[in-house]
């Protein structure tokens, strides 16, 4: 059975389909997508704990997944300090296979929103990437940003920078989030430099992925439309 999927815009001026074909229309509903990337092995052996985000906004028209991390120069101890790198990719499933790659498994929490809370997503990372530094193409389906803002591992990181763009799509989806602020994933070391680094005291929004995950799982008030689990289990 043919499958079309069209954007609500055609859909409202009409789509041709033959009268003796069985058709089924699927429309995109616009959504977010909050993706919560977990630990995994290196193939070293050795352990990454922290964990990765990253913010998959779907509109009726487009798709973009926003992906920021460590792609550039980092500095400082642990590497908690250097290039502000953010991947903007136009298909999710190139984004996913690199994740899958690792080995890790990803959450995936659908969100549903009105179309214009996605355009204005959308509108607030392009006003982001309009004062970045466009970088050489590692894949077809994805841009590459070099941000203004450095990378910061307590304050501008990947869990940072998705709740940024996922809190204009869905106000209150931070609620409770002092008290999961733990750190999940670092080590007893890293705990200590981070509260060094912040003088002393422990950074007051979340930073942490795992901290995002718990976070989202504990909204009573605002539940996901579904969870989606990524690859390894």
């Amino acid at each position: 059975m043919p499958k079309l999927e069209q954007p609500n815009e055609k859909l409202k001026a009409g789509v041709a389909i033959l009268t003796n074909e069985v058709t089924t229309l699927q429309v995109k509903a616009p959504s977010i997508e909050i993706l919560i990337g977990g630990p995994y092995r290196g193939k070293d052996g050795e352990m990454h704990t922290y964990g990765h985000a990253a913010l998959r906004v779907i509109t009726a028209t487009q798709e973009r997944i926003y992906d920021f991390g460590r792609y550039g120069a980092t500095t400082g101890e642990f590497g908690a300090e250097g290039e502000g790198i953010l991947r903007v990719w136009d298909k999710f499933d190139p984004y996913i296979a690199g994740e899958n790659s690792y080995g890790r498994a990803t959450k995936g929490f659908t969100y549903l929103i009105p179309n214009d809370k996605a355009e204005a997503v959308i509108n607030y990372y392009e006003s982001i990437t309009a004062k970045a530094t466009i970088r050489r193409t590692k894949h077809p389906n994805q841009k590459e940003y070099k941000l203004p803002t450095p990378y910061h591992a307590l304050s501008k990181n990947c869990a940072t920078v998705t709740l940024d763009g996922a809190r204009l799509g869905l106000p209150g989806i931070e609620a409770g989030q002092e008290r999961l602020n733990e750190g999940r994933g670092l080590g007893t070391s890293e705990k200590m430099a981070a509260r060094a680094r912040n003088f002393g005291a422990w950074p007051s929004k979340i930073f942490m992925p795992a901290d995002v995950q718990a976070m989202l799982e504990g909204n009573k008030a605002l539940p996901p439309r579904k969870v989606t689990t990524y690859g390894k289990r």
